[in-house]
């Protein structure tokens, strides 16, 4: 028999019925006769809302994961090498390293930030 549950996902809710299975039992289960009105409702999120493209002088993250710390200040002079900042994904903290040397221009993230792929994080001049 399904279980009735209420879950949050980026802070719209959503009503879904759960099938709990046991040993031996089949995983098709009928058709559901109660379609929450969230469901039909929740509108895809737009492809607009992805990570903006990065320009000339952005470093950008290899992977989606959380900000850890940020290492360098606008206006600080970096190498080739220095240690930007520190993302963590999977439990893994992973060195995000300047490619370029220059001035650091702008520090487009903060602590605590989850960030996506390919996402510009700061930008070295």
């Amino acid at each position: 028999m399904p279980r009735q549950f209420k879950v949050t996902v980026n802070g719209r809710e959503y009503d879904v019925s759960v099938l709990e299975l046991t040993p031996g039992a089949s995983a098709v289960s009928p058709a559901p006769t109660n379609f929450a009105p969230a469901l039909a409702a929740a509108a895809p999120v737009p492809i607009a809302a992805a990570a903006p493209v990065a320009g000339t002088g952005d470093i950008v993250a290899g992977m989606g994961g959380v900000v850890v710390e940020v290492h360098c200040k606008v206006g600080q002079a970096v190498a080739v090498g220095d240690q930007l900042l520190t993302l963590e994904a999977m439990k893994m903290k992973t060195p995000i390293i300047a490619t370029r040397a220059g001035q650091v221009a702008r520090i487009l993230v903060v602590p605590n930030q989850g960030v996506e792929a390919g996402q510009a994080l700061v930008t070295i001049t």
